[in-house]
Protein backbone atom coordinates (compact mmCIF):
# COMPACT_ATOMS: atom_id res chain seq x y z
CA UNK A 1 0.00 0.00 0.00
CA UNK A 2 1.51 3.63 -0.99
CA UNK A 3 2.04 5.93 1.89
CA UNK A 4 -1.00 7.76 2.74
CA UNK A 5 -1.26 11.78 4.21
CA UNK A 6 -1.98 12.37 7.84
CA UNK A 7 -5.39 14.13 6.80
CA UNK A 8 -6.43 10.52 5.35
CA UNK A 9 -6.59 9.26 9.40
CA UNK A 10 -7.52 12.38 10.57
CA UNK A 11 -10.08 12.72 13.23
CA UNK A 12 -10.85 16.87 13.66
CA UNK A 13 -11.80 18.73 17.02
CA UNK A 14 -12.92 22.20 15.66
CA UNK A 15 -12.68 25.04 18.18
CA UNK A 16 -14.17 28.73 17.60
CA UNK A 17 -11.05 30.29 19.17
CA UNK A 18 -12.53 33.54 20.18
CA UNK A 19 -14.68 31.90 22.43
CA UNK A 20 -12.58 29.79 24.39
CA UNK A 21 -10.14 33.04 24.62
CA UNK A 22 -13.45 34.81 26.10
CA UNK A 23 -12.45 37.84 23.59
CA UNK A 24 -15.22 40.82 23.49
CA UNK A 25 -16.72 40.94 20.88
CA UNK A 26 -15.58 44.06 19.40
CA UNK A 27 -12.17 45.00 18.72
CA UNK A 28 -10.39 48.41 19.73
CA UNK A 29 -7.61 46.66 18.65
CA UNK A 30 -5.70 48.06 22.06
CA UNK A 31 -6.49 45.27 24.43
CA UNK A 32 -3.68 42.58 24.05
CA UNK A 33 -4.95 39.36 25.17
CA UNK A 34 -3.31 36.11 26.32
CA UNK A 35 -5.86 33.33 26.17
CA UNK A 36 -3.58 30.78 24.27
CA UNK A 37 -2.12 29.46 27.38
CA UNK A 38 -5.70 28.72 28.23
CA UNK A 39 -6.33 26.92 25.21
CA UNK A 40 -3.10 24.77 25.13
CA UNK A 41 -5.10 22.86 28.38
CA UNK A 42 -7.95 21.90 26.06
CA UNK A 43 -5.24 19.37 24.71
CA UNK A 44 -5.09 16.12 27.03
CA UNK A 45 -9.06 16.19 26.49
CA UNK A 46 -8.44 16.44 22.92
CA UNK A 47 -6.34 14.23 22.48
CA UNK A 48 -8.17 11.47 25.12
CA UNK A 49 -11.17 12.12 22.73
CA UNK A 50 -8.99 10.52 19.73
CA UNK A 51 -8.36 13.43 17.79
CA UNK A 52 -5.58 14.22 15.47
CA UNK A 53 -6.22 17.40 14.32
CA UNK A 54 -7.73 20.99 15.55
CA UNK A 55 -9.26 23.41 13.25
CA UNK A 56 -9.25 26.87 14.98
CA UNK A 57 -11.78 29.09 13.09
CA UNK A 58 -10.54 32.79 12.69
CA UNK A 59 -7.80 33.98 15.16
CA UNK A 60 -6.20 36.87 12.71
CA UNK A 61 -6.68 40.59 13.68
CA UNK A 62 -10.64 41.41 13.12
CA UNK A 63 -13.00 43.65 14.12
CA UNK A 64 -15.56 41.41 15.17
CA UNK A 65 -16.61 37.75 14.40
CA UNK A 66 -12.85 36.96 12.66
CA UNK A 67 -14.09 36.61 9.01
CA UNK A 68 -13.96 39.78 8.76
CA UNK A 69 -10.00 39.93 8.73
CA UNK A 70 -8.17 43.87 9.29
CA UNK A 71 -5.03 41.87 9.27
CA UNK A 72 -3.50 38.90 7.37
CA UNK A 73 -0.52 38.67 8.86
CA UNK A 74 -0.80 39.33 12.57
CA UNK A 75 -3.17 37.33 15.12
CA UNK A 76 -5.76 38.71 16.78
CA UNK A 77 -4.72 41.15 19.89
CA UNK A 78 -7.38 39.92 21.63
CA UNK A 79 -6.74 36.27 21.28
CA UNK A 80 -2.83 36.53 21.76
CA UNK A 81 0.47 37.62 19.64
CA UNK A 82 2.08 35.70 17.21
CA UNK A 83 4.61 34.40 19.15
CA UNK A 84 1.87 32.95 21.74
CA UNK A 85 0.35 31.34 18.51
CA UNK A 86 3.41 29.97 17.32
CA UNK A 87 3.99 28.13 20.45
CA UNK A 88 -0.03 26.85 20.92
CA UNK A 89 1.44 25.27 17.70
CA UNK A 90 4.21 24.01 18.60
CA UNK A 91 2.96 22.15 21.64
CA UNK A 92 0.10 20.99 19.74
CA UNK A 93 2.54 19.23 17.08
CA UNK A 94 4.81 17.90 19.41
CA UNK A 95 1.49 16.13 20.88
CA UNK A 96 0.64 14.90 17.64
CA UNK A 97 -1.98 16.97 16.81
CA UNK A 98 -2.16 18.61 13.37
CA UNK A 99 -3.37 22.05 13.17
CA UNK A 100 -5.85 23.78 10.79
CA UNK A 101 -6.15 27.85 10.17
CA UNK A 102 -9.76 28.94 9.22
CA UNK A 103 -8.72 31.34 6.06
CA UNK A 104 -11.00 34.42 4.38
CA UNK A 105 -9.47 34.80 1.04
CA UNK A 106 -12.82 35.47 -0.61
CA UNK A 107 -13.44 38.72 1.54
CA UNK A 108 -12.08 41.18 3.68
CA UNK A 109 -13.27 43.38 6.54
CA UNK A 110 -13.71 47.33 6.25
CA UNK A 111 -10.64 48.15 8.31
CA UNK A 112 -7.77 46.38 6.04
CA UNK A 113 -5.80 48.50 4.95
CA UNK A 114 -6.66 48.03 0.69
CA UNK A 115 -10.35 49.14 1.40
CA UNK A 116 -9.18 52.24 4.34
CA UNK A 117 -6.83 53.28 1.17
CA UNK A 118 -9.88 53.53 -1.16
CA UNK A 119 -12.14 55.04 1.27
CA UNK A 120 -9.68 57.71 1.83
CA UNK A 121 -9.67 58.47 -1.51
CA UNK A 122 -6.82 55.96 -2.92
CA UNK A 123 -8.65 55.31 -6.23
CA UNK A 124 -5.37 52.57 -7.17
CA UNK A 125 -6.87 50.26 -4.50
CA UNK A 126 -10.28 50.38 -6.27
CA UNK A 127 -9.10 47.13 -8.67
CA UNK A 128 -8.35 45.02 -4.92
CA UNK A 129 -12.06 44.93 -4.74
CA UNK A 130 -14.95 43.25 -6.98
CA UNK A 131 -17.53 45.74 -8.15
CA UNK A 132 -15.86 48.92 -7.44
CA UNK A 133 -18.72 51.58 -8.95
CA UNK A 134 -17.82 55.19 -8.17
CA UNK A 135 -21.55 56.63 -9.75
CA UNK A 136 -23.05 54.64 -6.23
CA UNK A 137 -22.38 54.92 -2.79
CA UNK A 138 -22.81 52.29 -0.19
CA UNK A 139 -25.20 51.39 2.61
CA UNK A 140 -22.43 52.40 4.73
CA UNK A 141 -21.85 56.07 3.22
CA UNK A 142 -18.94 55.02 0.72
CA UNK A 143 -18.80 57.25 -2.41
CA UNK A 144 -18.42 54.05 -4.06
CA UNK A 145 -20.59 50.86 -4.36
CA UNK A 146 -18.74 47.42 -4.40
CA UNK A 147 -19.70 43.92 -4.14
CA UNK A 148 -19.52 41.76 -0.63
CA UNK A 149 -20.22 38.63 0.99
CA UNK A 150 -23.50 37.86 0.75
CA UNK A 151 -24.76 41.14 0.80
CA UNK A 152 -22.99 42.34 4.05
CA UNK A 153 -21.12 45.44 3.68
CA UNK A 154 -18.95 44.70 6.30
CA UNK A 155 -17.23 41.87 3.98
CA UNK A 156 -15.94 43.40 0.91
CA UNK A 157 -15.34 41.24 -1.98
CA UNK A 158 -11.81 40.82 -3.14
CA UNK A 159 -11.05 41.10 -6.97
CA UNK A 160 -9.33 37.89 -6.80
CA UNK A 161 -8.57 38.34 -10.74
CA UNK A 162 -6.17 41.50 -9.79
CA UNK A 163 -2.68 40.19 -9.58
CA UNK A 164 -1.43 42.21 -6.41
CA UNK A 165 -4.31 41.01 -4.47
CA UNK A 166 -3.46 37.24 -5.26
CA UNK A 167 -0.29 37.95 -4.34
CA UNK A 168 -0.79 39.72 -1.24
CA UNK A 169 -3.15 36.47 -0.34
CA UNK A 170 -0.49 33.79 -1.45
CA UNK A 171 2.17 35.60 0.78
CA UNK A 172 -0.17 35.31 3.55
CA UNK A 173 -0.49 31.67 3.17
CA UNK A 174 3.29 31.09 2.86
CA UNK A 175 3.76 32.89 6.04
CA UNK A 176 1.18 31.38 7.66
CA UNK A 177 3.28 28.06 7.13
CA UNK A 178 6.58 29.19 7.77
CA UNK A 179 5.73 31.19 10.71
CA UNK A 180 3.47 29.19 12.82
CA UNK A 181 4.14 25.74 10.74
CA UNK A 182 0.16 25.44 10.03
CA UNK A 183 -0.85 21.72 8.48
CA UNK A 184 -4.04 23.17 6.57
CA UNK A 185 -6.71 25.33 5.58
CA UNK A 186 -10.45 25.54 5.82
CA UNK A 187 -11.01 27.95 3.36
CA UNK A 188 -14.24 30.17 4.12
CA UNK A 189 -16.91 30.62 1.59
CA UNK A 190 -15.04 28.12 -0.33
CA UNK A 191 -18.41 28.12 -2.55
CA UNK A 192 -17.56 31.13 -3.85
CA UNK A 193 -14.17 31.30 -4.25
CA UNK A 194 -12.55 32.20 -7.49
CA UNK A 195 -11.36 28.77 -8.81
CA UNK A 196 -7.86 29.94 -10.40
CA UNK A 197 -7.55 31.12 -7.15
CA UNK A 198 -7.45 28.12 -5.11
CA UNK A 199 -5.45 26.20 -7.93
CA UNK A 200 -2.96 28.54 -7.20
CA UNK A 201 -2.86 27.83 -3.27
CA UNK A 202 -3.17 24.63 -3.93
CA UNK A 203 0.20 24.85 -5.75
CA UNK A 204 1.76 27.44 -4.26
CA UNK A 205 1.21 25.27 -0.16
CA UNK A 206 2.05 21.92 -1.40
CA UNK A 207 5.53 23.62 -2.91
CA UNK A 208 5.97 24.41 1.13
CA UNK A 209 4.91 21.32 2.41
CA UNK A 210 3.79 18.22 0.37
CA UNK A 211 1.05 16.83 2.85
CA UNK A 212 -0.59 20.58 3.43
CA UNK A 213 -4.66 20.00 3.32
CA UNK A 214 -7.03 22.52 2.30
CA UNK A 215 -10.59 21.95 2.83
CA UNK A 216 -13.11 24.61 1.65
CA UNK A 217 -16.61 25.42 2.95
CA UNK A 218 -19.06 24.15 0.36
CA UNK A 219 -22.67 24.15 1.54
CA UNK A 220 -24.39 22.24 -1.74
CA UNK A 221 -23.38 21.44 -5.41
CA UNK A 222 -21.43 18.99 -6.96
CA UNK A 223 -18.69 18.32 -4.62
CA UNK A 224 -16.13 17.10 -7.68
CA UNK A 225 -16.08 20.45 -8.78
CA UNK A 226 -14.00 21.50 -5.69
CA UNK A 227 -12.58 18.24 -4.64
CA UNK A 228 -10.04 17.23 -7.17
CA UNK A 229 -6.22 16.72 -7.75
CA UNK A 230 -5.71 20.36 -8.67
CA UNK A 231 -7.66 22.16 -6.14
CA UNK A 232 -8.72 20.51 -2.29
CA UNK A 233 -8.67 17.78 -0.64
CA UNK A 234 -12.30 18.18 1.04
CA UNK A 235 -14.95 19.77 1.22
CA UNK A 236 -17.47 20.71 4.55
CA UNK A 237 -20.52 17.88 3.81
CA UNK A 238 -23.31 19.48 4.16
CA UNK A 239 -25.16 16.82 2.37
CA UNK A 240 -24.55 14.20 5.29
CA UNK A 241 -25.25 16.62 7.83
CA UNK A 242 -28.49 17.87 6.90
CA UNK A 243 -29.39 13.69 6.23
CA UNK A 244 -27.97 12.31 9.16
CA UNK A 245 -29.98 14.16 11.92
CA UNK A 246 -33.37 14.74 9.88
CA UNK A 247 -33.15 11.17 8.52
CA UNK A 248 -33.23 10.05 12.40
CA UNK A 249 -35.41 12.48 13.21
CA UNK A 250 -37.94 11.23 11.10
CA UNK A 251 -37.21 7.14 11.07
CA UNK A 252 -36.84 7.61 7.44
CA UNK A 253 -33.19 6.35 7.40
CA UNK A 254 -33.65 6.28 3.04
CA UNK A 255 -33.15 9.68 3.27
CA UNK A 256 -29.75 9.02 4.88
CA UNK A 257 -29.01 6.14 1.74
CA UNK A 258 -30.00 8.41 -0.81
CA UNK A 259 -27.96 11.32 0.92
CA UNK A 260 -24.64 8.96 0.60
CA UNK A 261 -25.36 9.03 -3.59
CA UNK A 262 -23.72 12.03 -3.33
CA UNK A 263 -22.43 13.39 -0.15
CA UNK A 264 -19.10 11.39 -1.15
CA UNK A 265 -17.00 12.50 -4.43
CA UNK A 266 -16.89 9.70 -6.93
CA UNK A 267 -13.07 10.25 -7.07
CA UNK A 268 -12.97 8.57 -3.41
CA UNK A 269 -11.38 12.05 -1.57
CA UNK A 270 -12.70 11.90 1.78
CA UNK A 271 -15.21 15.22 2.18
CA UNK A 272 -15.26 16.25 5.73
CA UNK A 273 -18.18 14.91 8.06
CA UNK A 274 -19.61 17.00 11.19
CA UNK A 275 -22.82 17.13 13.47
CA UNK A 276 -22.53 20.86 13.95
CA UNK A 277 -20.28 23.80 13.93
CA UNK A 278 -19.65 27.38 15.07
CA UNK A 279 -22.55 27.93 11.97
CA UNK A 280 -25.41 25.35 12.58
CA UNK A 281 -27.45 24.62 16.09
CA UNK A 282 -25.88 22.17 18.01
CA UNK A 283 -26.63 18.85 17.17
CA UNK A 284 -28.21 18.37 20.75
CA UNK A 285 -30.60 20.75 19.78
CA UNK A 286 -31.45 19.60 16.40
CA UNK A 287 -32.72 16.33 17.24
CA UNK A 288 -35.80 14.83 18.58
CA UNK A 289 -34.49 11.99 21.40
CA UNK A 290 -31.32 11.86 23.36
CA UNK A 291 -30.51 8.45 22.36
CA UNK A 292 -30.18 9.64 19.08
CA UNK A 293 -26.54 11.12 19.95
CA UNK A 294 -24.69 8.10 20.13
CA UNK A 295 -26.20 6.64 17.14
CA UNK A 296 -25.56 9.83 15.11
CA UNK A 297 -21.67 10.26 16.37
CA UNK A 298 -21.31 6.16 15.64
CA UNK A 299 -22.41 6.93 12.03
CA UNK A 300 -20.30 10.05 11.41
CA UNK A 301 -17.20 7.74 12.26
CA UNK A 302 -18.07 4.60 10.47
CA UNK A 303 -19.33 6.29 6.95
CA UNK A 304 -17.09 7.56 4.20
CA UNK A 305 -15.34 10.88 5.10
CA UNK A 306 -13.39 12.32 7.93
CA UNK A 307 -15.00 12.64 11.23
CA UNK A 308 -14.95 16.11 13.19
CA UNK A 309 -16.38 17.33 16.61
CA UNK A 310 -17.48 20.92 17.49
CA UNK A 311 -15.99 21.65 20.88
CA UNK A 312 -18.49 21.56 23.50
CA UNK A 313 -20.54 18.98 21.52
CA UNK A 314 -19.60 15.98 23.10
CA UNK A 315 -20.97 16.54 26.10
CA UNK A 316 -23.77 16.94 24.35
CA UNK A 317 -24.68 20.64 25.08
CA UNK A 318 -27.24 22.67 23.11
CA UNK A 319 -27.09 25.91 21.25
CA UNK A 320 -29.35 27.38 18.57
CA UNK A 321 -29.33 30.98 16.91
CA UNK A 322 -31.09 33.53 18.90
CA UNK A 323 -32.35 37.07 16.71
CA UNK A 324 -29.90 35.72 14.02
CA UNK A 325 -26.49 35.85 16.47
CA UNK A 326 -24.90 33.16 16.16
CA UNK A 327 -23.03 33.72 19.55
CA UNK A 328 -25.06 30.80 21.23
CA UNK A 329 -23.56 28.42 19.05
CA UNK A 330 -20.38 29.65 20.18
CA UNK A 331 -19.80 29.68 24.15
CA UNK A 332 -16.76 30.05 26.30
CA UNK A 333 -16.42 26.59 28.12
CA UNK A 334 -14.20 26.02 31.10
CA UNK A 335 -12.12 22.60 30.26
CA UNK A 336 -11.49 21.73 33.98
CA UNK A 337 -15.49 21.90 34.86
CA UNK A 338 -16.95 20.45 31.62
CA UNK A 339 -20.56 20.55 30.87
CA UNK A 340 -23.04 17.71 32.93
CA UNK A 341 -25.45 17.40 29.95
CA UNK A 342 -24.03 13.59 28.58
CA UNK A 343 -21.40 12.38 30.51
CA UNK A 344 -20.76 9.33 29.07
CA UNK A 345 -20.62 10.31 25.07
CA UNK A 346 -16.76 11.47 25.05
CA UNK A 347 -16.13 7.47 26.44
CA UNK A 348 -17.93 6.63 23.69
CA UNK A 349 -16.44 9.04 21.19
CA UNK A 350 -12.95 8.00 22.42
CA UNK A 351 -13.88 4.52 21.32
CA UNK A 352 -15.08 5.26 17.80
CA UNK A 353 -12.07 6.98 17.59
CA UNK A 354 -10.23 4.50 18.50
CA UNK A 355 -12.51 1.74 16.41
CA UNK A 356 -11.62 4.08 13.53
CA UNK A 357 -7.99 4.14 13.61
CA UNK A 358 -7.45 0.69 14.02
CA UNK A 359 -9.51 -0.73 11.13
CA UNK A 360 -8.64 0.42 7.39
CA UNK A 361 -11.89 -0.52 6.03
CA UNK A 362 -13.26 2.82 8.09
CA UNK A 363 -10.53 4.99 7.07
CA UNK A 364 -10.40 4.29 3.55
CA UNK A 365 -12.76 1.90 2.18
CA UNK A 366 -15.39 1.75 0.18
CA UNK A 367 -18.85 1.63 0.69
CA UNK A 368 -21.77 -0.23 -0.20
CA UNK A 369 -25.17 -0.14 1.03
CA UNK A 370 -26.47 -3.47 2.23
CA UNK A 371 -30.04 -3.71 3.27
CA UNK A 372 -32.58 -0.85 3.14
CA UNK A 373 -36.13 -1.17 4.41
CA UNK A 374 -38.64 1.56 5.38
CA UNK A 375 -38.73 1.45 9.28
CA UNK A 376 -36.04 -1.34 9.34
CA UNK A 377 -32.37 -1.04 10.36
CA UNK A 378 -30.42 0.51 7.92
CA UNK A 379 -27.26 -1.75 7.13
CA UNK A 380 -24.08 -0.80 4.81
CA UNK A 381 -20.79 -2.22 4.60
CA UNK A 382 -17.66 -0.92 4.43
CA UNK A 383 -14.45 -2.97 3.24
CA UNK A 384 -10.71 -2.15 2.23
CA UNK A 385 -8.67 -5.46 1.29
CA UNK A 386 -9.94 -8.41 2.85
CA UNK A 387 -11.24 -6.31 5.88
CA UNK A 388 -15.15 -5.86 6.31
CA UNK A 389 -17.47 -3.75 8.70
CA UNK A 390 -21.04 -4.06 8.36
CA UNK A 391 -22.96 -1.37 10.17
CA UNK A 392 -26.28 -1.50 11.02
CA UNK A 393 -29.09 1.21 12.37
CA UNK A 394 -31.97 0.88 14.31
CA UNK A 395 -33.73 4.13 14.66
CA UNK A 396 -36.87 2.62 15.61
CA UNK A 397 -38.54 2.63 19.07
CA UNK A 398 -38.62 -1.47 18.90
CA UNK A 399 -36.19 -3.79 18.92
CA UNK A 400 -35.44 -5.69 15.33
CA UNK A 401 -33.31 -7.93 13.41
CA UNK A 402 -30.98 -7.71 10.57
CA UNK A 403 -29.08 -10.50 8.22
CA UNK A 404 -25.74 -11.31 7.42
CA UNK A 405 -26.34 -14.68 6.13
CA UNK A 406 -24.59 -15.10 3.04
CA UNK A 407 -22.02 -11.95 3.78
CA UNK A 408 -19.36 -13.98 5.83
CA UNK A 409 -18.88 -17.63 6.41
CA UNK A 410 -16.39 -17.05 9.23
CA UNK A 411 -19.07 -14.98 11.79
CA UNK A 412 -18.68 -11.66 13.05
CA UNK A 413 -17.59 -9.58 16.12
CA UNK A 414 -19.31 -6.81 17.29
CA UNK A 415 -16.26 -3.68 17.55
CA UNK A 416 -18.57 -1.81 20.35
CA UNK A 417 -19.56 -4.61 22.50
CA UNK A 418 -16.89 -7.16 21.56
CA UNK A 419 -19.51 -10.04 20.99
CA UNK A 420 -19.10 -12.44 18.83
CA UNK A 421 -21.82 -13.62 16.74
CA UNK A 422 -21.29 -17.16 14.06
CA UNK A 423 -22.23 -17.75 11.03
CA UNK A 424 -25.33 -20.09 12.22
CA UNK A 425 -26.52 -16.84 14.02
CA UNK A 426 -25.87 -14.42 11.16
CA UNK A 427 -29.52 -14.93 9.68
CA UNK A 428 -30.80 -13.11 12.55
CA UNK A 429 -28.98 -10.30 14.26
CA UNK A 430 -30.87 -8.37 17.20
CA UNK A 431 -30.37 -4.89 17.70
CA UNK A 432 -32.22 -2.75 20.44
CA UNK A 433 -33.90 0.18 19.81
CA UNK A 434 -31.74 3.45 19.16
CA UNK A 435 -28.46 2.00 18.76
CA UNK A 436 -26.27 0.73 16.07
CA UNK A 437 -23.61 -2.30 15.61
CA UNK A 438 -20.78 -2.61 13.94
CA UNK A 439 -19.54 -6.01 13.13
CA UNK A 440 -16.09 -6.60 11.32
CA UNK A 441 -16.28 -10.28 9.71
CA UNK A 442 -13.68 -12.75 10.73
CA UNK A 443 -11.60 -14.26 8.84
Amino acid sequence: MADRYWYEDAVFYHIYTFSLAQTPFQNDYAAQGHAFSEIETWLPHITKLGCNAVLFSPVLKSRSHGYDVTDYFTIDNRAGTNDEFKSLVDTFRKNGVRVILDSVFNHCGRDFFAFQELRNGNRDYAAWFSGVDFNRQSPMGDPFHYDTWSGYYELPKFNLQHAPVRQYLLDAAKFWISEFGIDGMRLDSANVLDFGFMRELRSVTTSLKSDFWLMGEVVGGEYQRWVDGSTLHSVTNYILYKSLFSSHNDNNLYELAHSLQNAKPSNGLPLYNFLDNHDQPRIASSIKNGAFLEMLYTAMFTLPGLPSIYYGSEWGIRGVKENGSDQPLRPYIDINNPPPDAPALPARIAKLAGIRQRHDALKYGGYKQVFLEYHRPFVFERSSGNERIFVALNVGESPDTFSLSGQHGGGFTDLLTNENINSQSAASIPVAPFSVRVLKALS
